[in-house]
């Protein structure tokens, strides 16, 4: 019983810090993306980002986006670049999927 409980804390845990990096990934990246005035917003993009030996963005992959529409799909690489160019330091976790949402 207690290994039950121990290994349901630990997927608490790491579900929490997961919620955590997306929050901070979030508000640095945020801070410093331009949204492409062709973007239609609200929108969603889900991004998965490689480190380097460096912690730097490495890759940056579009893995989904909200809406599908023409103007998200011409938005989305611009996005991805501006994710790799606003890459926070001290990120270590590798690879890393979180999801980037701007609301109107």
């Amino acid at each position: 019983m207690r290994a039950v409980v121990v290994l349901g804390l630990m997927l608490c845990a790491g579900t929490a810090r997961a919620g955590e990096l997306e929050a901070l990934l979030n508000e640095k990246i945020g801070g410093c993306l331009v949204i492409p005035v062709f973007a239609d917003v609200p929108f969603k993009v889900t991004f998965e980002v490689t480190l380097d030996k460096a912690d730097k963005a490495k890759t940056v992959s579009v893995i989904t986006y909200e809406p599908h529409s023409d103007a998200m799909a011409k938005a989305a690489p611009f996005l991805a670049n501006g994710v790799k160019r606003c890459w926070p330091p001290g990120i270590k976790t590798n690879p890393v999927r979180f999801t980037f949402s701007m609301s109107e």
